[in-house]
């Protein structure tokens, strides 16, 4: 099974990784929409080499569910193994989209070495932890002050008064610091 030029194959067992026994009809499905399988994890994430473990993956996930409902076995499970496999790449490509590499090793380095990079990675950090406690509405209002937005602009945005957004706002992060 090759996949884009490479050859890339994924190890096709018979037991999942809890010990149970995959079913024949699903390994088979597995097979023929392997080259499938590794053109859209090329597409979703800019290479192929995730395609072996989320083959496996999506292979015991839909064998398990068929021996549950207790289905027959049949040559014709393409579409949903297709389909648990196309929900378990979307997993990985968000998974993996959150993780970005910044530069190589000496870059990262050097950057440490500068206390002015590192002081705005970490309030970087502290704003986005912060937004992630308030609510929508004064998540947004943080990242507008943070983006340089002035009270009166933010308070038409939201169609009201600034005394109630900025109340509302320092009400909230008042909360936000006695929880701590």
């Amino acid at each position: 099974m090759s996949c884009t030029g490479n050859r890339l194959v994924w190890w096709d067992r018979d037991v999942d990784l809890g010990g149970r026994q995959i079913r024949p009809d699903v390994r088979l499905a597995g097979h023929e929409i392997w080259e499938c399988a590794c053109v859209r994890t090329r597409a979703a994430v800019g290479e192929h080499a995730p395609a072996a473990e989320l083959m496996e993956r999506a292979v015991a996930q839909v064998s398990r569910y068929l021996d549950r409902i207790g289905a027959p076995l049949s040559p014709r499970k393409h579409g949903l193994l297709l389909a648990a496999f196309s929900r378990t790449l979307r997993r990985y490509a968000a998974k993996s989209a959150r993780l970005h590499v910044v530069a190589d090793s000496n870059q990262l380095f050097s950057g440490i070495a500068d206390e002015r990079w590192m002081s705005r990675i970490y309030s970087r950090l502290q704003l986005e932890n912060i937004v992630r406690k308030l609510s929508a509405r004064n998540g947004n209002v943080l990242m507008l002050r943070a983006a340089g937005y002035k009270w009166k602009e933010i308070a038409s945005l939201f169609g009201s008064s600034v005394a109630a957004v900025r109340s509302g706002f320092w009400r909230e992060i008042d909360q936000l610091r006695s929880n701590r």
